[in-house]
């Protein structure tokens, strides 16, 4: 099962009220200020959608993630579980 972790701040803050959005994800808050985002299908953000400027982009996903990053280009991010190919 794909997940992110994502520190608990206003400028990451649009990842989790997307994720909210789709009724695959789920947004807990396991603590030390971070918020967890998990599906049992792969999580794909689009950095237009979450009104991210590219320095925003590329510093929401330092926080950790289960699984594996498939795709990550200028506009679209796609995590999936360990073992499942990637995108070709």
């Amino acid at each position: 099962m794909p997940a992110i972790y994502v520190l608990d701040v206003p400028e990451f803050r649009a990842l989790a009220e997307v994720a909210r959005t789709k009724p695959a994800y789920r947004v807990t808050e396991p603590g030390l200020g971070y918020l967890k985002i998990e599906s049992d299908i792969d999580i794909v953000f689009d950095r237009k959608e979450l009104g991210f400027k590219p320095a925003i982009w590329y510093g929401a996903f330092t926080g950790g993630v289960h699984g594996r990053i498939a795709e990550f280009g200028r506009d679209t991010v796609r995590i999936v579980a360990d073992g499942e190919a990637s995108a070709a």
